[in-house]
């Protein structure tokens, strides 16, 4: 600002100089055209001196201008640091670090994550896994589901480590499920209790009563009905202990062409020359990470139920089941089909509930089991919607 006052002064004594010379020398003012003369020289000398000076000054860099170099990083941090689940990475040396402002404040550090907290999140394995992490002093731990990815190395990194909070998610299904369950259990109970007493009364009340054929008949007949019932009761209690005793999957690398063969052994001792099997392996070795006997129930059950759903087939080509598994780009897709009558669109939901059967004499436990099966290994167990295109009525898939 200073130059620019100094810049317009010397412009207007310059030109004031330049006007009044003139005048003084036509005057015959000599000594006074001199002293203007020297005094616009003088002037544009100062100028001139002026700009020298401000060429010669250091220029100021404003660091708060962002080099492009640094622009990508900086916006991949600020993206990190809106991410809303806790981001975290794996160095070479073993030690975890905070990714993001999530991070950062869960685990309360800047950067590296103390010893004894690191511990919690264990070896980095490619499988999604469960882990309780302390959030605050004096509360218990939450849960986080953990998925890890692998990080190649650049910049000293090994895993890229995501966790989610699945805590609420958890506490609203083990609501759920225990509604479920609640319901269940009144429902099957109650419906064994209710006729057992009936008839326990009504067996009471005759044998009060002079014995005679017909009421010794009557007392047989409801003995042999409280009997039946209560071994139904009991199936029920087995079968829901079952459930509730299924171990966590052993996970092996397993082949999955020996596990398909090993099935169709299996299908071939309980149906063979009653119901066909078409089986389909993959072209090419696919080794998958599973607890082969779990599998084995699981499938051998459905396999089953695929069976003597096609036994009432009216199909010109028979009972028939087919069994394939392919590889997909993460795991792998079983499939289990038959030609029986299919299942109602009403009761597509219902299936997969435990207890729940469509046949007279059924537990409604294999179906429950397979998918229980299933979800231990991370993966499902769907129906297929129906295709009338399709050779089969009913298809379930499961996907690892």
């Amino acid at each position: 600002m200073r130059a620019i006052r100094s810049f317009v002064v010397c412009i207007l004594m310059v030109a004031g100089a330049c006007l009044l010379a003139p005048r003084a020398l036509a005057a015959g003012l000599y000594a006074t055209t001199a002293l203007l003369a020297l005094a616009a020289l003088g002037t544009a000398a100062v100028h001139l001196a002026t700009l020298a000076g401000l060429s010669r000054r250091p220029v100021r860099v404003e660091t708060s201008i962002v080099r492009p170099s640094d622009r990508e990083r900086l916006r991949n941090r600020a993206l990190l640091d809106h991410a809303p689940i806790p981001l975290l990475y794996r160095t070479g040396d073993g030690a975890f670090h905070a990714a993001n402002r999530a991070a950062r404040r869960l685990f309360a550090t800047e950067d590296r994550l103390p010893a004894d907290t690191a511990s919690l999140l264990g070896t980095p394995t490619p499988e999604r896994r469960i882990v309780r992490i302390p959030t605050m002093p004096d509360a218990p731990p939450r849960t986080f589901a953990l998925a890890i990815a692998q990080g190649g190395g650049a910049g000293g990194v090994t895993h890229f480590l995501a966790l989610t909070d699945i805590e609420a998610e958890l506490n609203a299904a083990d609501a759920r499920t225990l509604r479920d369950l609640l319901q269940i259990l009144g429902h099957e109970i109650m419906n064994s209790l209710t006729p057992i007493i009936s008839l326990a009364e009504t067996a009471h009340e005759v044998a009060d009563h002079p014995m005679d054929p017909p009421a010794a008949d009557m007392i047989r007949e409801a003995l042999a009905t409280i009997l039946r019932r209560t071994r139904g009761l009991d199936r029920f209690v087995q079968g829901y202990r079952d459930l509730a005793r299924l171990p966590p999957p052993d996970l092996r690398p397993t082949d999955l062409h020996d596990l398909l063969r090993a099935l169709g052994a299996l299908f071939h001792a309980r149906w063979n020359g009653r119901v066909h099997l078409e089986t389909s392996v993959p072209s090419r070795r696919v080794i998958v990470r599973l607890d082969a006997a779990q599998m084995e129930q699981a499938l051998l059950n459905l396999l089953n139920n695929a069976a003597e759903a096609a036994l009432a087939t009216s199909d010109a080509a028979g009972p028939t089941v087919w069994l394939q598994g392919h590889a997909t780009s993460t795991g792998m897709v079983i499939a289990v089909r038959d030609n029986g009558s299919g299942i109602e669109d009403a009761y597509r939901d219902a299936i997969f509930r435990p207890f729940f059967s469509l046949k007279p004499n059924g537990n409604g436990i294999g179906l429950s089991l397979a998918r229980q099966i299933a979800l231990a290994h991370g993966g499902s167990l769907t129906l297929e919607p129906a295709r009338p295109d399709t050779k089969w009525h009913t298809a379930f898939l499961l996907s690892l």
